[in-house]
């Protein structure tokens, strides 16, 4: 009641303060006031959705796109890649360089890696052959030292990216790191929530927030099916704790 009084007397509007877990780059914000983001990689970016977010978010901060799928890769070069500071590459990330066998179904967001070398799994999709590298070559190659925020969303095979980031994890290289969890053991989609977290837990990145919980749409149950899982480096907890 104070909180309309004082709104309505000084003809102002008060928006209430979210939560922790709602939006990463406000919580970012009010947990690190001093965190500069300069280089984000999107890694498994589709069409773009979360490339153009995130250059809305944070200004003049450098974003590396990677799609491997081609007519995706070309929808995500029409949506984002002559925004300043953006660079897409037609590349799958993963634990190692390969070729690999990508399952394209109709819905773009659902694309996922089945092979890398070796016997592909058994899928009714349609194939496509793509090009697989690392983090850590991508990142040597291309003279990246530092990542303020890494986000994977790759359909169940995170923990292939991270893998293919074990110099730059143990390093803290890495400032976040955003992943795509499975909340349940009947999820056969996507990786665990353990098996993430003790993968970074062992390279000291620690839980920072869960972000966009989604229920077991599938069968209407109601626990959770995924959340994004964003995980912060010792180093950065170091630097930004007075």
């Amino acid at each position: 009641m104070i909180r309309r009084a004082f709104a309505k007397l000084a003809r102002i509007r008060i928006v209430p303060e979210l939560s922790h877990g709602a939006d990463v780059f406000g919580d970012i914000a009010k947990r690190l006031p001093e965190f500069k983001t300069e280089v984000i990689f999107d890694v498994g970016a589709n069409i773009g959705q979360s490339a153009v977010r995130f250059a809305r978010r944070v200004r003049n901060a450098r974003l590396f796109c990677f799609e491997p799928v081609r007519a995706t890769f070309a929808r995500l070069q029409q949506n984002v890649g002559a925004m300043p500071g953006v660079q897409c590459f037609q590349l799958a990330l993963g634990a190692e360089r390969n070729l690999g066998r990508m399952a394209t179904p109709s819905a773009s967001v659902a694309s996922s890696l089945i092979q890398v070398g070796g016997k592909p799994s058994s899928t009714e999709d349609p194939l496509e052959t793509v090009q697989v590298s690392t983090l850590d070559e991508f990142c040597r190659t291309q003279n990246v030292g530092h990542i303020s925020f890494l986000k994977i969303d790759t359909e169940g095979f995170d923990l292939n990216v991270l893998k293919g980031a074990g110099q730059m994890l143990s390093s803290q290289a890495i400032d976040l790191v955003e992943v795509e969890a499975g909340m349940n053991p009947m999820n056969q989609r996507h990786v665990r929530l353990e098996i993430l977290k003790e993968f970074l837990e062992q390279r000291g990145y620690f839980a920072f927030g869960v972000y966009e919980q989604v229920y077991e749409w599938p069968t209407r149950e109601p626990h959770l099916r995924r959340a994004n899982v964003v995980f912060i480096s010792r180093q950065t907890i170091k630097c930004h704790t007075r």
